[in-house]
């Protein structure tokens, strides 16, 4: 039997032949799969913000490829060879398995789609149905890799200090204990707690993760361990699976830790040490093998002391405790990021700009970073976007950092730190909109959670 991708090159082409179009199958990441006409004229992987434009829109009808706003920094900006295409997001059950289009490279092709673009909508859709069953249904290559793939180079980069961080994980990879990831906001807990998963013996499980800020208090209990059938009002007829189930002999990453409700800390002790839960309105436990690593940016041994973290849990929980520093006290590993960041940028943003001058590096160097990588992250693709040519200047930089830089000479205070960080906000608002989407994506992009932005917002 044909695996996945190979069946869904199978069916592209055949609807492609049937269609006289040409048809392009894209994963989430832009990187092309089928049709060897679009990737002979237009390369292997797309202008991927131009895709994540229209993430939350079925279709998208395109008439000026290469002349929109979105195609800015796109090699084939003014152009671009497509004269025509109608694009579709494959999502099904809030699961994305990427982007499928038809596109024209022709006057002959150009007019047949436009004329009838409900037609080849309709087909379209279609088209996408079968893509999604493949991909379901055949457990290809390109499902796992939405679902388990991760590229350990984009962790931490070549840094010295990460690989320390690698060889104390070697130790633990056969290890099923549970583990305390300690930093900052955006210092990379997340990204490390994956790594962990993709080179311990829970590996070939799932990699389930929840924020425990995102979740309202009356949902935690069964959203951490399901409900069955009847528990109360509205639930589904056959129940639910918790995130503990979901996650059964894989990692179960439970970020902002702190936030866990204190009944519910002793619900979470109860299932570490015997490895039993019981779903909302059941009667028998279920069995569950489950990893567990929690990440916090608060001083966890602190609000033990102060009864405002059960000390049992903590104790349970901080079996193999990890902390990553601050960027700013690895600024001598501040070069080896920016490369390896840059090529993830490079994958993103299809705009390839490896080189810097010096005095980009040093504004770089000068910079507090309060939003540590990923605010380091945000800052290059910015740069990489705004620069035409190919080299990264002091110009292409954000304002806000060189006028931070100009004030380096001023105490560093929390009330410096704290308008740092408001200023970042407000920049990542003025980009994804001041609505409550526009204020999730940008909490999402900062590694917080949007309550904590809204009391940020409403405390400054």
């Amino acid at each position: 039997m044909l695996n996945g991708e190979k069946l869904v090159q199978s069916v592209i082409k055949l609807f492609g032949d049937l269609l006289q179009v040409e048809v392009a199958y894209f994963t989430s990441k832009g990187e092309i799969i089928a049709t060897d006409d679009y990737r002979k004229r237009k390369g292997e992987q797309v202008h991927l913000p131009f895709f994540q434009k229209y993430y939350s829109e079925p279709f998208q009808y395109v008439q000026r490829p290469g002349k929109m706003k979105t195609c800015s920094g796109c090699r084939f900006q003014n152009n671009c060879p497509s004269k025509v295409e109608i694009l579709m997001n494959l999502v099904k059950d809030d699961r994305h398995f990427g982007y499928l289009t038809f596109v024209s490279f022709t006057d002959e092709g150009e007019k047949k789609l436009s004329t009838e673009q409900k037609k080849y909508q309709y087909l379209l859709a279609r088209l996408g149905e079968i893509v999604i069953n493949v991909l379901n249904n055949e457990g290809s290559y390109l499902l796992v890799e939405a679902k388990n793939r991760f590229d350990t180079k984009y962790v931490l980069g070549d840094a010295p200090y990460f690989q320390f961080i690698k060889t104390k994980l070697t130790s633990i990879a056969n290890s099923s204990s549970s583990i305390v990831i300690t930093g900052e906001t955006g210092t990379g807990k997340s990204l490390l707690a994956k790594y962990i998963h993709s080179n311990s013996i829970t590996h070939k499980g799932k990699f389930v993760e929840l924020n425990c800020a995102s979740i309202p208090e009356t949902l935690f209990e069964s959203e951490l361990f399901g409900y069955d059938e009847g528990a109360f009002t509205g639930a589904r007829r056959k129940g639910k699976q918790g995130y503990f189930e979901i996650a059964d002999k894989g990692t179960l990453f439970l970020d902002e830790i702190t936030e866990l409700p204190l009944h519910l800390q002793a619900k979470l002790l109860s299932v570490l040490q015997n490895g039993l839960i019981y779903r909302v309105g059941a009667i028998e436990p279920r069995k569950v093998n489950v990893r567990v690593i929690a990440a916090t940016n608060r001083p966890l041994e602190e609000m033990v002391k102060k009864g405002e973290f059960r000390a049992d849990l903590y104790y349970r929980l901080n079996v193999i405790p990890l902390s990553l520093p601050p960027l700013k006290e690895r600024k001598e590993e501040l070069e080896y990021l920016i490369n390896t960041l840059l090529e993830k940028i490079q994958q993103k943003t299809g705009k390839y700009i490896n080189d810097y001058t010096d005095e980009f590096l040093e504004e770089l160097n000068a910079y507090y970073w309060p939003g540590n990588i990923r605010e380091l992250e945000n800052v290059l693709e910015y740069s990489m976007v705004m620069e035409d040519s190919l080299q990264l200047t002091k110009e292409s930089l954000p304002a806000y950092i060189i006028e931070n830089n100009q004030m380096q000479d001023a105490p560093v205070t929390p009330k410096l730190l704290r308008n740092m960080e408001m200023e970042l906000i407000h920049q990542k608002l003025s980009e994804y909109g001041n609505d409550a989407a526009g204020k999730e994506r940008v909490a999402e992009e900062l590694g917080i959670s949007t309550r904590t932005l809204y009391r940020k917002l409403k405390s400054n």
